[in-house]
């Protein structure tokens, strides 16, 4: 029988062995493409970014990029064309069928190395949050201390605020746990970059949020801050990948703010 982590690729030289998954995990992996849900054809659940198991800290936002599976021009990656994450193409599964619990693992494998160079990470999107999370307090997704999580665990073909709402609300009722599930962890702290992401988490966690209103580059910026089961929470309304985000500097400037009014 062909090994099936053959083919997998190396943590800093090493591979992330050994993978334990739970019940709860192992069955959302497993899940198949539901038909009509603006899934990315032949793709897998993200169910994180990173290594969760030691990760101290983590960011949520609503579901992952199509780009995280597919290029500009929509073609799935693969081993010739960058792949980041496990397809089905890869696992050789169609998207109507469940995967198995060795294919589950496999996939999850993928989601823990993500941030390792030879996964190809989406560094536009990652780079610029990792840089004030740092700045912060010193955590990284680079490092293994901060994980990403989403709201839905699906990338989608078109961009979540161009979902049809009744197949967004689809999605929420059934991955919803599954974030939940992993916000068991005793996390110090989450982050919540631009207010859409704070006004979904906070709605559907029931998280009750604090506001601090100032102004940052002559625009009006929010700083929400409270707590989730136990662990810290805090949000900004200016999405650090927009214009508004500025550069580097900026966002230690924004991080600076933040950390003088909490």
């Amino acid at each position: 029988m062909e090994n099936p982590w053959q083919n997998l690729k190396p943590n800093n030289g090493k591979y992330i062995a050994d993978i334990e998954i739970d019940s709860v995990i192992l069955e959302r992996i497993k899940r198949k493409i539901e038909p009509n849900m603006d899934i990315v054809p032949q793709t897998t659940p993200i169910i994180y970014f990173g290594n969760y198991d030691t990760a101290k800290a983590c960011t949520i936002s609503l579901n992952p990029s199509n780009l995280e599976f597919v290029d500009r021009a929509k073609k799935l990656l693969d081993d010739k064309n960058k792949e980041r994450l496990c397809s089905r193409k890869k696992l050789k599964r169609a998207d109507n069928e469940e995967l198995s619990d060795d294919e589950a693992k496999e996939v999850l494998r993928y989601c823990k190395n993500y941030f390792n160079d030879e996964y190809n990470p989406y560094n536009q999107w990652f780079k610029p949050f990792d840089h004030l999370i740092k700045r912060y307090c010193n955590y990284s997704y680079y490092d293994g201390t901060c994980v990403h999580l989403d709201l839905v665990q699906w990338a989608t073909s078109e961009k979540w605020a161009k979902v049809h709402a009744s197949i967004r609300e689809k999605h929420l009722s059934s991955d919803l746990r599954i974030l939940e599930h992993l916000l068991k962890k005793n996390f110090e702290v989450m982050f919540l970059n631009g207010r859409t992401v704070v006004d979904n988490t906070r709605k559907r966690l029931g998280i009750n949020l604090e506001e601090k209103s100032m102004r940052f580059k002559n625009k009006p910026l929010v700083i929400y801050y409270g707590e989730y089961n136990k662990i810290k929470v805090i949000g900004w309304n200016i999405y650090l990948q927009s214009a508004a985000g500025g550069g580097y500097e900026d966002k230690n400037r924004l991080c600076d703010l933040i950390k003088q009014n909490l």
